[in-house]
């Protein structure tokens, strides 16, 4: 069994990336203990893209060791899935796609940077707003393309950078940046419709297609796994077996 958590990263692709990976377990974001959960139901391949944060507990890094530690193939990118990768690289985890590489070069420091808000799953984890890689690759694709300038690129940048993650959509940034001219707004808007960049979507799709091709065949690595009170209080709250056939 191959799983991934995914939800919001594919945006409109989620019921399409369904019907093209059949064989890939899709599961909504990720949060504390569902990591964990994969390993205990058996899954052999995992593959984390979106999870949770604030609201409810992230991923633990030790549920992304204790998978590695079990011959289990474990990968990430695109939101949360790019920060665990970037973070635990160095034990086996594999990046996929540009905002992990972005990351693991320090490019990126914070998560703030990939944090949007979504509808339900009934909704196919629609995004309702705009996480922050998208729009610096859109914002860098119109300058290149000629079609903002320098200025208002930056406009739009500290615009941005001062709004809460939840309130950004194109829209409301450009509602923000106030321009004397209305024309040049809408001008600009007409453009990102035209142009945006999805990068998140795009690395999202990228650990579908490294899922999808995993073989299978058990890792082995230069490390023992800790089994830490705070570990076995996990265990013991989400159910899980202790001795599961994967230990």
């Amino acid at each position: 069994m191959k799983v991934v958590f995914v939800g919001p990263s594919l945006g409109s692709s989620f019921r399409a990336m369904q019907r093209q990976y059949p064989a890939l377990v899709f599961r909504g974001p990720a949060a504390r203990g569902d990591i964990l959960k994969a390993v205990d139901d058996g899954a052999r391949a995992i593959a984390l893209i979106d999870g949770y944060f604030g609201e409810s507990a992230s991923v633990w890094h030790k549920e992304i060791l204790y998978a590695l530690s079990c011959g289990i193939e474990v990968g990430g990118g695109s939101s949360m899935g790019a920060l665990r990768a970037a973070e635990c690289e160095s034990f086996g985890m594999v990046g996929i796609g540009r905002v992990y590489q972005d990351y693991a070069d320090g490019r990126l420091i914070d998560d703030e940077a990939v944090a949007l808000i979504h509808g339900p799953e009934d909704l196919g984890w629609m995004p309702l707003s705009m996480p922050r890689v998208d729009f610096e690759a859109t914002m860098h694709k119109l300058a290149r393309m000629g079609l903002i300038t320098a200025v208002e690129r930056e406009r739009f940048f500290l615009t941005a950078n001062f709004m809460h993650y939840t309130e950004r959509t194109y829209k409301t940034i450009l509602d923000r940046c106030d321009f004397a001219d209305p024309l040049r707004a809408a001008a600009i808007f007409g453009d990102i419709r035209l142009h945006k960049v999805e990068l998140k979507r795009e690395d999202a799709i990228a650990v579908l297609s490294w899922l999808d091709a995993i073989d299978n065949s058990e890792r082995n690595f230069p490390w023992t796994f800790a089994r830490t009170a705070h570990w076995e209080k996990l265990r013991g709250e989400i159910g899980s077996p202790q001795g599961s056939a994967n230990d």
